[in-house]
């Protein structure tokens, strides 16, 4: 049994706590395949892993990682709906960022001839986080207004081309001209660079006082605090991450405090009152809804074959630099998602 290169957290921190090492090629148990990755899908979630701030994340040493793309290796004895040689994009809690990775057939699903790795390894946890926030939760309408954070990420842009066909009016914001420009293309009605100007005083504007319908938050702090007045009754606030707390530099403790008590207190009766829902998610730990998920990912995948929904890849990296891509994307100026080839 051969060795195969693995990237691994031996302790947390900055992006350079991360190295690459040589472990056993893994097990197959009964119900799962084994993966030859080609491309592994980078999020913000692994930044928050290996600075030990994800939840129900293992100690270290472990392999992070929860997004990858490849070719089934081996199945195991029970696997019946997927076959060795299948072009595959998976999902698995953790040990993405390896050569050969085992995950359960459930969490595996094969890609269209017509898309390529990088793209599928692009594609499954940005695509099902905003349908899942936008349209399950949200339940986008065409002709809502709905106000978009962080857009030109990897889930923002998901979002806007979702937004987009459910035919909904969009409000985006963003942190650079550059990324400004980007998101105009994509279909925003107005767009805010939030480092420069005030969402709400732009949003407002754009809908005549009115507000919006669905907020789509990723950043919660104060974000979250003017984002929730922009409501009107009936509208939703769809949260699903933190990033307020987290700068290029890490996590900083009295940032994250600040962040917190900035965020008003919500007082159920006021939900009543004023007929506003807030909706909290976290896609890791809804893993175990494979069908439902299943069922999600074929539709947008449909959608990918229509050319509604196209991943934008900011960043390309090879295996031996995922330190450099970690560091990039932790320094927020990436435009879509970030993919590490491997290919072996």
């Amino acid at each position: 049994m051969h060795a195969v290169k693995a990237a691994i957290i031996k302790r947390f921190g900055p992006p350079e706590v991360l190295s690459i090492c040589e472990m056993p090629i893994p097990a197959v148990g009964d119900s799962e395949v084994l993966i030859r990755t080609q491309a592994i899908g980078l999020n913000f979630a692994d930044i928050f892993a290996r600075l030990g701030y994800y939840p129900a994340i293992p100690e270290p040493p472990f392999v992070p990682g929860i997004e990858l793309s490849g070719v089934i290796e081996k199945r195991g004895k029970s696997v019946r709906d997927l076959e060795t040689g299948d072009r595959v994009l998976a999902f698995t809690k953790q040990k993405g960022y390896a050569e050969y990775v085992s995950v359960p057939s459930v969490q595996v699903i094969r890609i269209p001839k017509r898309m390529g790795f990088q793209e599928a390894a692009a594609f499954g946890v940005a695509s099902l986080t905003a349908y899942h926030g936008l349209v399950t939760l949200g339940q986008l309408k065409r002709g809502e207004q709905v106000l978009l954070h962080a857009a030109a990420g990897g889930v923002g842009i998901a979002a806007m081309q979702l937004a987009r066909h459910y035919g909904a009016v969009i409000h985006a914001t963003v942190g650079s001209q550059a990324k400004m420009e980007l998101v105009r293309t994509l279909g925003a009605c107005s767009v805010t660079n939030y480092s420069e100007d005030d969402f709400v005083e732009i949003v407002r504007r754009a809908t005549n006082g009115r507000g919006v319908d669905v907020v789509f938050d990723s950043v919660g702090g104060r974000v979250f605090r003017k984002g929730w007045k922009l409501l009107v009754p009936m509208g939703r606030y769809i949260l699903y991450g933190f990033a307020a707390v987290a700068d290029h530099r890490g996590v900083s403790k009295l940032r994250a405090v600040r962040e917190s008590i900035s965020m008003p207190l919500i007082f159920p009766p006021s939900l009543v009152s004023k007929n506003i829902s807030l909706i909290g998610f976290n896609l890791y730990f809804l893993m175990e809804m494979t069908g439902y998920f299943r069922n999600a990912l074929r539709t947008l995948l449909r959608l990918h074959e229509r050319g509604i929904l196209r991943p934008i890849i900011g960043g390309e990296y090879p295996f031996e630099r995922i330190v450099e891509a970690h560091r990039f994307l932790q320094s927020r100026k990436s435009v879509g998602k970030i993919v590490v080839s491997v290919g072996v």
